[in-house]
């Protein structure tokens, strides 16, 4: 069975007679367009089909819509048959990953109810030569990629690890591993530590080779599968080396870590972020110190574009949704200014719906990389806090929704929609526009 918490003695010590084999590959190895793996071309391709003009998109998770997945999943360079009738693009794991990277990496984004290559990231991407874009997509994969971008429940994040990531790959061999219907549906199922997308783009980066698990649909399902699910994988040459260099650098980071003398309240600056925390770093130019040694043409590191100050009046509809009855016909539309912070927003929400400010609340919503995002009541023991952020810095596309949950024991819930965002003079405050349907009462009276 596989492991993701250690690699058993066996593993590791094979691993260290590798080491004069790893080091020649990849002394050795150069990386063009076309190789190792299709992981550039499979971008370049992505990249034009969004295209200067972008693909409008219906769905509040901003993903690709259905329509075109089938014309996408022919352009690329492992064209797959998911198998469904209705396939979304998580059931297209050989598109998912790339998009996941370019998402993750703000070169697509969400603009309006639209798609878009943002143009400034484009001119800086054609700027890197293919050394410095292949490591900057497999650091975009190792530290920042996450299921989280196509849609889900909102919770904390759940981002790849690089530990379970080195320990998986270090489990494989040149030889094909095949993995029993568990291992294929849980393990490296839509849910699992290594999950089908995450399986592609490791393939599309030259680093194993895959192949589907010869299963019936009915039998995928009753073992807690849906589309394509892997059957088996091995390790390329590349992988290999690219393997065994990724254990080296988690091994010597683990040794930092457990080195170094923190005080206990060290100046910020002195802090350096761990490889496996995810929490804000951008992540970019971590192995370039690693690496540099066999790619000396890895001299400048990705950097994420400068996004712009957003303006305008933000439009919400909260529509209550978490009541007995709701239903989504009791609602208020609200006029907010975009320097408003989310628990202004809660107070103006609270107030249209006639209930005391006397519990604690929270936003859940998705940004622009698919990263879940929760702001908590000022009042919370953890942060961050709703008092922290506006909502011009949420920078939600167009139809975008943000879940306010207020008062942890009668759970009242709401959708917060952004309908629009239009130009002029800002409201004073937050403003009720207009309303709907009648709220229950907060603290209904018991008959006796």
């Amino acid at each position: 069975m596989l492991s993701f918490y250690i690699l058993d003695g066996k593993s590791a010590e094979r691993w260290q007679t590798l080491a004069k084999q790893c080091q020649r590959i990849l002394e050795e190895q150069q990386i063009t367009p076309e190789s190792p793996g299709t992981i550039l071309r499979d971008v370049a391709t992505l990249i034009e089909f969004v295209g200067s003009g972008g693909i409008a998109t219906k769905g509040r998770n901003a993903n690709l819509p259905i329509d075109c997945l089938p014309e996408l999943n022919r352009r690329t360079s492992y064209p797959i048959e998911p198998g469904l009738k209705r396939a979304l693009l998580q059931d297209y794991p050989n598109l998912a990953g790339t998009f996941i990277l370019l998402r993750v990496m703000d070169t697509i984004q969400a603009r309006g109810n639209r798609l878009v290559v943002w143009p400034a990231a484009l001119e800086f991407w054609r700027g890197l030569n293919p050394t410095e874009q292949y490591f900057a997509l497999l650091e975009a994969l190792l530290f920042q990629a996450q299921t989280s971008v196509l849609g889900g429940e909102i919770r904390r994040q759940e981002a790849q690890e690089l530990r379970t990531t080195v320990i998986f790959l270090g489990q494989l061999s040149d030889r094909w591993r095949n993995f029993d219907h568990y291992e294929s549906a849980r393990d490296l199922g839509v849910r699992g530590q290594i999950p089908p997308w995450y399986l592609f783009l490791l393939q599309q980066f030259g680093l194993v080779e895959i192949r589907p698990v010869p299963l019936a649909e009915q039998k995928l399902r009753d073992w807690g599968g849906r589309g394509w699910l892997v059957g088996g994988a091995r390790l390329t040459p590349w992988g290999t080396a690219m393997t065994w260099a990724l254990l080296e650098f988690w091994k010597a980071s683990e040794r930092e870590d457990e080195d170094a003398d923190i005080s206990e309240d060290p100046p910020e600056a002195d802090l350096e972020e761990s490889p496996d925390d995810l929490s804000g770093a951008e992540q970019f130019g971590v192995l370039q110190p690693h690496f540099q040694p066999c790619f000396p043409e890895w001299r400048t590191i990705f950097v994420r574009p400068k996004r712009e100050v957003r303006c305008g009046t933000h439009i919400f509809k909260v529509i209550l949704t978490g009541w007995r009855g709701g239903g989504g016909g009791i609602w208020r539309r609200l006029a907010v200014a975009p320097n408003t912070t989310l628990d202004e927003l809660a107070g103006a929400i609270l107030q249209a719906f006639a209930l005391d400010s006397d519990h604690l609340y929270d936003f859940r919503y998705r940004d622009q990389r698919g990263n879940s995002r929760i702001y908590n009541h000022p009042y919370t023991d953890e942060g961050p806090f709703a008092t922290e952020i506006t909502v011009a810095e949420t920078e939600l596309a167009r139809r975008a929704e943000m879940e306010f949950r207020f008062d942890y024991g009668d759970n009242w819930e709401f959708k917060v929609r952004l309908e629009e965002i239009v130009t002029g003079p800002y409201p004073s405050g937050p403003d009720l526009v207009e309303s709907a349907g009648t709220p229950p009462k907060q603290y209904p009276q018991t008959d006796f």
